[in-house]
C-alpha cells in the first residue's frame, strides 16, 4: 500500500570472521518494493517497482548521498522490474514484467517500456524523461496500485550507462522475474505463468515467446513458427533468482551449470545446459541441489560472492509482507553454500587497496575470471577508457592459447567497445570470423561485436563480406549469430543473401532469427513480393514477417492455403483460424492501454460536485478525474502526488489547484458552483501562515494529508448548493516556499423535505430541472443510491431494469409517478 513503509538497501556484516552476521547497517532506504540490484563502478542500480534508481556514496561513508530515479512509472510490483545486469558489451540489461505504467503527465515511463506495453502516451510525451535526483533523505518513493496490473507483455530491455538509448531486446513473456548470462554471453531467464508452469527461456534480439503474440499467443516448448523456441523445461513452480555457476571453488560437477531457484518448491536446482542447434536446451530433468523441505528455504536471488561461494536469499513463508499487532514478522535469511573440499577464495589482495586506474594491464584483465559482476564490468571499463594504448596489449593476449572462455569473451568485448573509428579492429575481428584455428566462442562473439560495432558507432558501416559468408556456415551458432549481426545492422544490401541463408535453413532458431531480421531490412511491400518465390523457405519466412506485421488481409492469406508448401498452408491456417474473425484478444487487465481512455474508477461515471470553477489568475484550476486519492496530483502544473490520506476523504471530489499561485492574496480568488450542499475542506501547505479569510471563516481540524514532501493541514466549512468563494494562499502576496492551497469537496447529507412530494408538485418543477445535477444525484455515492440498483447503458447495476431508454417507452409523469409511489 502506499503508506507501507519503505524497503531500504543494508549492508549485511560479519564483523568477527565467524561465518555468521552480526551487524547491519542502512546504505539507502525509501524505496517501494525492491526487487533487483547491480553494481556498477560507485553507482548502486536499484529496481524499486515502479522505479529503477541509481544511488550513490558520495563521501565514502557507506551511506548514499545520492538518489537518482533513472526510470519511473514502470508498473506495480507485482509484475515488475528485475534482472539487472551489466553485460560484457557495457549496457545494463533487466527483465521487466507485463505490469503497465500509468503514461499520464509527471508519470510517464520512457517510450521503449511503453512500447513493450502497447500503451500510449499524452501527446507530447518525450522518448526519454529526464532523470530527477535527490538528496540524502529527500527521495520519495513512487507507487503503483496492483490492481491495475497487466499491460501487453514483459520482456528484456538494455540501455547504456545513464539509461539512455534504451532499447527492447526480447518480448513475449508474462514475468521474466530473472536473467543471466553464462561466461559465453549467453542468456537464459525464467518466466511466470498463472496456470500453465513456469518456464526458461533464451532470450535474444528481436525475439517473441509468445505471452500476447500479435496473432498467435504460445507459451510452452512445443514448435511453434510465430514465435521464438523455448529452451524449458515447463515447470510448476516459482521461478525466481538464476545465476551461472562457475566457481573454482565449486566441483567440477557444478562449474559450467545454471543455478535456478524456485520459492515455490522451496529448491536451488542444477540446469545443465546444452546447445541444440542455436538454442539453449536442458541436458536431461532437473537436479535438486538445495532443498527446503520443514525449514524456512524459500529461494529468491542467488550470486557468487567474491569467495567463490554461493550466496542464496530466502524470504518469508507468505507472499507478501506478514504482520502481527502492528509489526512486521516476516522473516528473510541468508544462506552461503561452500563446498567442504575446497577454501575459500583469497580476494582480498594488494591490488584492491589502489584505484583502479593504477591496476597494470593483467591485473585488470583478471578480473574478467572473477566471480563478480562489478569486477568485471569495472575493469572492463577501465581498459577502454585507456583505448589505443592499451589494443597491442588486448590483441596479444587473444592470441593467447588455453584463455578461459570468461577471459576470451570479456577481452573480446574490451576491444569492441573500444576506439569506434578503427577500421583496423573490424578487419581483426572480421578475419575472426572464419580462421579455422580461433575457437567457437571467439567467432561467435565476433559476429556479436562487429554487429554491435555497426549499430553503436556507424550505422552506414558495411560488415566485412566473412559476415555474409557465415550465413552459410556449417554450425548454426555461427550462422544464428551472422544473421543476428546482420539485422542489427541494418545491412539491406545483404537482404539477398539472407534469403538464400533461409531457403536451406534447417535449424529452427537460426530461421526464426532470420525472417525477424527480414522485417528490419525491408518493406512490408518488398516482402510481399517473395510469396511467390519459387522456394517454400522463404515463402514461409515472408508470410510470417507479414503476419507479425499485420500487413495481410484475410482474402491474401486465404489463397495461401492452397500453397504447395505443407509449412505455408499450415501458418495460413493457423493465422485464418486464429485472427482472420478479429484476432485474439489481449490479456491486459487494469487500465485501458490506450492514454486517453478514461479509468474506469467504478461502475458509475464521474459526476463532479462541482462546476464553472475559476481563478482570478486564469490558471487552470480543476477537478481531478478520480478523486482524493494516493497517487493523485496535487496540482494541474506541478508533477507533486499526494502520499497519504485519512481513510474518510479518500474518493472525495478536489480542486487540482495551479501552485504557480501559491502568493495569491485577493478576498476573491477562487469561485465555483456547488451543485449540493458541500462541506468544504480547504487543505493548507503547513509551510505557510493561514490567511485571514481562512483563519475568520473556516475551522481547523485535526485532520491533514502527507504530499511529496510536505503537509497539508484541513480547514473545514459547510456550505449551501449555489456560488462559493475562497481568498488567496497568503495575506502578504509572496511566492515560494510553499505550496498552494488545494480544496475537498464532502457532499452532505440529502435532507428530508418537511412534507412529502406531490406528483403535480414534482412535474411543475421539471422545466427548472438540472441535468448535471440530476446526474450527480443518479450516480454518486452521496446522491440518491440510484445506480445501486438501477443502469444507465454501461453504468450501474443491473437489480433494477436499465433506464437507459425509459424516456423512449414511457412518459415523464409515469417515470415521476413510479419514483414516488
Amino acid at each position: 500500500k502506499p503508506q507501507t513503509p519503505g524497503d531500504s538497501v543494508v549492508l549485511v556484516l560479519d564483523t568477527d570472521g565467524d561465518g555468521q552476521a552480526d551487524r547491519t547497517k542502512t546504505f539507502a532506504t525509501g524505496f517501494n518494493a525492491i526487487q533487483g540490484l547491480a553494481w556498477h563502478g560507485q553507482d548502486l542500480w536499484v529496481a524499486n517497482a515502479p522505479d529503477l534508481t541509481v544511488v550513490r556514496d558520495l563521501d565514502g561513508d557507506d551511506e548514499a548521498d545520492e538518489y537518482v530515479r533513472m526510470f519511473t512509472d514502470l508498473g506495480n510490483l507485482e509484475h515488475g522490474l528485475h534482472g539487472l545486469n551489466w553485460a560484457p558489451d557495457g549496457k545494463l540489461y533487466m527483465s521487466k514484467g507485463n505490469s503497465k505504467g500509468l503514461t499520464q503527465p509527471g508519470r510517464i515511463a520512457p517510450r521503449a517500456f511503453r512500447d513493450l506495453w502497447g500503451v500510449t502516451a499524452p501527446a507530447g510525451s518525450a522518448d526519454f524523461p529526464e532523470p530527477s535526483t535527490f538528496k540524502k533523505g529527500e527521495y520519495q518513493k513512487a507507487f503503483h496500485d496492483p490492481e491495475d496490473d497487466w499491460g501487453r507483455e514483459g520482456g528484456v530491455l538494455r540501455c547504456d550507462d545513464g539509461g539512455r538509448n534504451l532499447e527492447i531486446v526480447a518480448r513475449g513473456m508474462r514475468n521474466p522475474w530473472d536473467i543471466n548470462f553464462d561466461t559465453a554471453f549467453n542468456w537464459l531467464g525464467t518466466d511466470n505463468d498463472q496456470t500453465t508452469g513456469d518456464r526458461v527461456f533464451m532470450p535474444f534480439f528481436g525475439a517473441h515467446f509468445g505471452w500476447n503474440h500479435p496473432w498467435s499467443a504460445h507459451w510452452d516448448t512445443a514448435a511453434h513458427p510465430p514465435s521464438a523456441p523455448v529452451s524449458g523445461p515447463l515447470f510448476e513452480g516459482s521461478g525466481t533468482g538464476i545465476i551461472f555457476g562457475n566457481s573454482p571453488q565449486f566441483p567440477a560437477t557444478h562449474r559450467g551449470v545454471f543455478f535456478v531457484n524456485d520459492w515455490l518448491r522451496k529448491t536451488t536446482f542444477v540446469w545443465r545446459p546444452r546447445w541444440d542447434g542455436a538454442l539453449l536446451r536442458p541436458a536431461g530433468e532437473w537436479e535438486p541441489f538445495v532443498q527446503g523441505g520443514k525449514a524456512l528455504f524459500r529461494p529468491t536471488d542467488l550470486e557468487v560472492g567474491p569467495d567463490g561461494a554461493l550466496w542464496i536469499l530466502g524470504w518469508s513463508a507468505g507472499y507478501g509482507a506478514e504482520y502481527k499487532d502492528g509489526q512486521m514478522t516476516s522473516e528473510g535469511r541468508v544462506f552461503r553454500v561452500v563446498s567442504k573440499s575446497s577454501p575459500p577464495a583469497r580476494w582480498q589482495t594488494p591490488k584492491r587497496s589502489k584505484p583502479l586506474a593504477q591496476w597494470t594491464v593483467p591485473e585488470l584483465v583478471d578480473e574478467f575470471d572473477g566471480p563478480l559482476p562489478v569486477w568485471r564490468i569495472d575493469a572492463q571499463d577501465e581498459l577502454v577508457r585507456r583505448g589505443s594504448s592499451v589494443k597491442a596489449e588486448l590483441l596479444q593476449l587473444l592470441g593467447t592459447r588455453g584463455l578461459s572462455e570468461a577471459r576470451e569473451t570479456w577481452l573480446a568485448w574490451t576491444l569492441g567497445r573500444s576506439s569506434p573509428q578503427d577500421a583496423s579492429i573490424d578487419t581483426w575481428f572480421g578475419a575472426r570470423v572464419t580462421a579455422t584455428e580461433t575457437s567457437l566462442n571467439l567467432r561467435v562473439q565476433s559476429l556479436r561485436i562487429l554487429g554491435f560495432r555497426a549499430q553503436r558507432f556507424d550505422s552506414e558501416r558495411v560488415l566485412p563480406t566473412s559476415v555474409v559468408d557465415a550465413l552459410n556456415n556449417a554450425e548454426p551458432r555461427v550462422r544464428f549469430e551472422a544473421v543476428q549481426a546482420l539485422g542489427q545492422a541494418r545491412q539491406t544490401a545483404v537482404t539477398p543473401a539472407i534469403l538464400n541463408a533461409l531457403a536451406t535453413e534447417s535449424d529452427p532458431t537460426t530461421f526464426y532469427a532470420g525472417w525477424q531480421a527480414l522485417r528490419r531490412l525491408q518493406s512490408a511491400g518488398a516482402t510481399k513480393s517473395l510469396l511467390a518465390d519459387s522456394r517454400a523457405n522463404v515463402r514461409q519466412a515472408a508470410l510470417l514477417a507479414l503476419l507479425e506485421d499485420h500487413a495481410m488481409n484475410e482474402s491474401e492469406v486465404r489463397v495461401l492455403i492452397a500453397d504447395t508448401d505443407a509449412a505455408v498452408r499450415e501458418i495460413a491456417a493457423l493465422w485464418l483460424s486464429k485472427a482472420a474473425a478479429g484476432g485474439e484478444k489481449l490479456m491486459v487487465r487494469g487500465r485501458p492501454l490506450a492514454a486517453e481512455t478514461p479509468v474506469p474508477a467504478s461502475t458509475s461515471p464521474r459526476i463532479g460536485l462541482a462546476r464553472n470553477i475559476q481563478a482570478r489568475s486564469g490558471a487552470r484550476y480543476t477537478l481531478a478525474p478520480a478523486g482524493l486519492r494516493v497517487g493523485a496530483r496535487c496540482y494541474t502544473d506541478r508533477a507533486y502526488d499526494l502520499r497519504r490520506i485519512p481513510d474518510a476523504l479518500v474518493g472525495l471530489d478536489f480542486i487540482q489547484t495551479a501552485n504557480e499561485d501559491d502568493g495569491s492574496r485577493e478576498e476573491s480568488w477562487l469561485t465555483f458552483e456547488a451543485l449540493m450542499p458541500l462541506r468544504v475542506h480547504v487543505a493548507l501547505d503547513t509551510r505557510a501562515a493561514a490567511p485571514g479569510w481562512l483563519r475568520e471563516r473556516f475551522q481547523r481540524t485535526e485532520q491533514s494529508i502527507r504530499a511529496d514532501h510536505w503537509t497539508f493541514q484541513l480547514y473545514t466549512r459547510e456550505f449551501p448548493a449555489g456560488r462559493i468563494e475562497l481568498g488567496g494562499n497568503t495575506d502578504d502576496g509572496r511566492p515560494g516556499g510553499k505550496g498552494n492551497y488545494i480544496v475537498l469537496l464532502e457532499p452532505l447529507a440529502l435532507g428530508t423535505p418537511p412534507d412529502p412530494m406531490a406528483l403535480d408538485t414534482a412535474l411543475a418543477a421539471l422545466p427548472q430541472g438540472d441535468r448535471t445535477r440530476g446526474e450527480w444525484l443518479f450516480h454518486a455515492r452521496g446522491g440518491a443510491g440510484c445506480f445501486n440498483c438501477h443502469r444507465l447503458g454501461e453504468h450501474g447495476n443491473s437489480f433494477g431494469p436499465d433506464l437507459a431508454a425509459l424516456g423512449d417507452r414511457a412518459t415523464a409523469r409515469h417515470i415521476v409517478q413510479s419514483m414516488l409511489e
